[in-house]
């Protein structure tokens, strides 16, 4: 049995995942509305700061990077106090059946997303090199940017893999292990979360099917690894080298002070180019875990 999609531990009555998820949905309600409270009174602070009552977002990109960042650090919390006190077992058990993290998958999984992202930007970079150039750049915004994306974005990435491959990937394994279902379901739910994204203005069909794809792929490399470890690693190398790299128009955090400033319109080459990355990926974290385990077993 796989002890991560079925843990042995706690209590896992459907009645208990369901009004867990209720404490969450809440939690990330409440945590959305916090936030916007401080943005608001972050522009009746500081006239130069407004903030955009339709879009829900302040004026400058980097101010509204910090604020955003409260409905994690509220979120987070909240799955805890399900996992812990409704399903009354160990937080760590949406992570991992291990009594321990296993750092070394997480580190592995961030440092080979992260390469692998340098080289298809890198390649990106060779075919349409018009699409790139550098922004201005300003040290105190640039640090600033950094420390968000090393100290912040790790809340927001890790709170959704906690949510969707460790939560309710555990609670659709109540209703099948077909490994296949589990990650159509959570890969599913998880393209649909980011359907909002205003990147789905660049060309919806791609845009929609890159993000099934990722949450189908980093779901299947958790179920079959036993663990939401290497996908913790990668989701967090991912968004912390756009947020340093990379940033464009139409998108999540448009505007930020990331290194270069990206205008192609290339949807189908990002698509295949999400695809290509995340199956290297999934093939190689495999690889990984495979060495892994016969090491441990001479």
């Amino acid at each position: 049995m796989n002890t991560f999609i079925r843990p042995l531990e706690g209590k896992n009555s459907v009645w208990r995942y369901l009004l867990s998820i209720l404490l969450i949905v809440g939690l990330f309600f409440f945590g959305s509305i916090v936030a916007v409270f401080y943005m608001v009174l972050t522009s009746v602070i500081e006239p130069s700061l407004t903030f955009d009552w339709d879009e829900g977002v302040l004026s400058d990109p980097l101010a509204d990077i910090y604020l955003q960042h409260i409905v994690y650090f509220i979120a987070i919390p909240g799955i805890w106090i399900a996992v812990r006190f409704i399903m009354k077992r160990r937080f760590l058990s949406i992570i991992t059946p291990n009594r321990t993290l296993n750092w070394k998958r997480i580190f592995f999984g961030f440092g080979t997303y992260f390469i692998l992202m340098i080289i298809a930007e890198l390649i990106d970079f060779a075919v349409n090199h018009d699409s790139f150039s550098l922004q201005e750049f300003h040290a105190s915004r640039f640090l600033w940017l950094l420390a968000a994306a090393i100290f912040l974005v790790p809340f927001q990435t890790s709170a959704e893999e906690f949510l969707f491959r460790g939560f309710l990937l555990q609670f659709a394994g109540k209703l099948t292990t077909n490994t296949v279902i589990l990650s159509v379901i959570i890969g599913g739910l998880f393209g649909a979360l980011h359907f909002g994204n205003p990147e789905m203005e660049n060309g919806a069909l791609w845009a929609g099917i890159g993000y099934i794809a990722i949450g189908m792929i980093w779901t299947f490399i958790s179920i079959k690894t036993g663990s939401l470890e290497l996908s913790l690693g990668g989701h967090a190398a991912n968004n912390m080298f756009l947020f340093i790299f990379l940033t464009e128009d139409h998108t999540v955090y448009s505007g930020i002070p990331s290194l270069f400033l990206y205008t192609g319109h290339h949807e189908f080459y990002d698509c295949i180019s999400t695809l290509a990355i995340n199956v290297v990926f999934a093939w190689l974290a495999f690889r990984f875990v495979k060495k892994e385990k016969k090491q441990q077993d001479v």
